[in-house]
Order: structure tokens, then sequence, then C-alpha cells
């Protein structure tokens, strides 16, 4: 899974033929085999973690050849940049889901809604580095199947717009969300530097004094840009990620600021009140140990936290229809279905 919202999938000419598609192919929506944990105890998964299969192995080597390549080399944001907005041009949202673009407290927004938004809100924050991406690529499609309102929040972007221009767009929602929706039917979710804005977003909520969401969904989050992790070394070539690329984007991003703030670094903050929080990761992911580190982290500060690690899988795996992938997402649906439930309909008891 690349920054460009694009899969590699198997070519009817054979096994060993590949094309790439956008994420909307039908086979996105293939069911997946439902996951829940116990309400009001820690978060506990009846399966252990799906291994990589063949199919995915393959893929995953080709993406990391494809890094290998890449690595060390100049990084055209405008014309990868370009290439995502082409591609984003065929996305689709699921059958049964309203698209709408909106503004939140002058911050531009894109909500999916099945209807259902007495259910509450996911605020969300999609991912590429802080620098790519697009609020209507995310990786868990949380408002099919009469899921609650999704609210995907198009935060500014670097270089142009460095620290705290995404902070600033992701709390200036929140607040608002406080107000209208209330802290107990909001939840929040983020993948990658989307994960790690997630992180960064309630730790200064925190610092604020706001209330903490009902829970939080963090998926592979990019949380220290410093990339002091062993994984960043262990998986360079291994990973979809391109190591150099990832080093270009925290300059951009931090600004002059030191990598390892805890304003641009999460993991170096405090995770203290911290909501139920689901975190997942593949065990080839070059940011591998963010997620890792973060977990310890939450659990000494008495979290509820639950960790996934997917052996064999890179970065962004769970954007691709796998059996790894429709575990993982089956896994953090169900704690937004426990923790944001339908309403009963109180007139079809009268």
């Amino acid at each position: 899974m690349g920054p460009l919202g694009t899969y590699l999938r198997p070519d009817r000419r054979g096994p060993h033929h590949f094309r790439t598609a956008p994420q909307t192919q039908p086979w996105l929506a293939r069911p997946a085999r439902p996951y829940r944990y116990r309400p009001g105890d820690l978060m506990t998964f009846g399966e252990a973690p799906k291994r990589s299969g063949l199919p995915g192995q393959m893929i995953t080597a080709i993406l990391a050849r494809s890094a290998r390549q890449r690595e060390g080399k100049p990084f055209d944001v405008a014309a990868v940049r370009a290439s995502s907005t082409k591609m984003e041009s065929r996305f689709r949202p699921p059958r049964g889901v309203q698209q709408t673009e909106e503004l939140i407290a002058g911050v531009p927004v894109v909500r999916f809604s099945s209807g259902n938004s007495a259910r509450g809100t996911v605020l969300a924050f999609h991912g590429g580095a802080y620098m790519l991406g697009s609020p209507r690529a995310l990786s868990i499609p949380m408002a099919k199947d009469d899921g609650p309102d999704v609210i995907s929040v198009d935060y500014r972007l670097s270089p142009e717009h460095p620290y705290p221009a995404a902070q600033d767009d992701a709390l200036t929602v929140y607040r608002s969300l406080l107000e209208t929706i209330g802290a107990d039917r909001l939840a929040v979710m983020g993948d990658s530097a989307g994960g790690g804005l997630a992180l960064t977003l309630l730790q200064g909520a925190a610092a604020e004094d706001l209330p903490m969401p009902a829970a939080l969904i963090a998926v592979h989050p990019w949380a220290d840009l410093s990339l002091s992790g062993d994984s960043s070394r262990a998986n360079k070539g291994r990973d979809i990620l391109v190591y150099s690329e990832l080093e270009q984007a925290a300059a951009w991003y931090a600004g002059g600021r030191d990598l390892q703030d805890p304003a641009i670094s999460p993991l170096f903050g405090s995770f203290e009140g911290f909501p139920r929080t689901y975190i997942f990761a593949g065990s080839r992911d070059l940011i591998l140990d963010d997620t890792r580190r973060v977990a310890a982290r939450m659990r000494a500060a008495d979290v509820d936290v639950h960790l996934d690690v997917f052996p064999g899988a890179p970065h962004g795996f769970n954007a691709v229809p796998f059996p790894q992938g429709r575990q993982s997402n089956a896994r953090a649906r169900s704690v937004i279905n426990e923790t944001l439930p339908p309403v009963p309909n109180v007139s079809s008891h009268l």
C-alpha cells in the first residue's frame, strides 16, 4: 500500500501478473468475521493476528523492491501529489454511504454518513507523512453497514504548512465536536501520520483539560519522527516505506524543531488519561517500533490498550482486503461498534 492509495491486484493472465487498482474495487466489501471485546473489561479478541499469506508476501516483495530503488533519491512531492489527485478522482464511498464536503469551525472536512449520525462520530485523520494524502482515502470505512458518521479532516500539509498547522486544524475540529456531539459520542482514528496526529491531538486536548473521546484507533501511527526505533533500520528495504523519504517528510513537518519534541513526536509525550485504544501494525513496518513503544507507554500509564502485530505485514497492509487487513479492520470496527452502539428507535416501541 503506497501513498497514492493503490494496491496491486492479481491479473487474470496468471498468478505472476499484477495490475494496479483503486481502493474501491468490489472485493474491498468482502464480509469479515466479526470480533468483539468485552465491554467494561480489557480488550480481548478470540484469535491471534493472522499471518501473511502467499499473495500478500508476493505483493510486499514487489513494493519493497520499489522502495529500495527509491531510497536516497530526491522526492518530488508535487509530482506525487498530482498522481494522488488523479487516483483520488476514482474513489467512491462504500455503498449506502453519502460523502459531503463541509467546514467545521473554518476547517475543511469530508463527512461520510450512512444516516446514523445519532450513534456518534468518528473523527479521522488520513496518512501521507504529513505531506500527502486525502481526507477521502481512509483505510477503514467505519461509516458503512449503518456505522456512525465519519468526519475526515482535510488538515494542512507540509512543506507549505509545517507544524503547528495540522495540529491546529485537528484541535479546532475536536473542540467544535465536543460542543456539538460530546466526548461520549466521539471516537478518534488515524492512519500512519494521521495516527501520530491523533495522538498529539489527544495530548494537546489533555493539556487544555478537554475531555477525552470514548475510544482511539491508531493504525500503524508515525509517533517518532526522529526514526529512533530499531525497526527503522531492521526493516529498511523490507517495507514499502522509504527511509530517506520519511527523513525528508519529518524535516518538512517539524520546520526546524527538535524531532523528539513531544509536539512533533507524540511518543515522547504523556499518555495519562488516554481512552481505550486499539493499535496495530505489521511486523515488516519500518515504523513498527513506534507502535510498540506507544503501546508500552500507554500500558505504563494504565491505559486500556490492545496491541496487535501482524506477522509479515508491511505498512498500510490493512488497506488491502487480504485476511490480515480484513481481520485488523474488523477488530477496529468492533471497538467502534461497542463504543458507539446503535441508538434504539424509541418511536418503534411506542
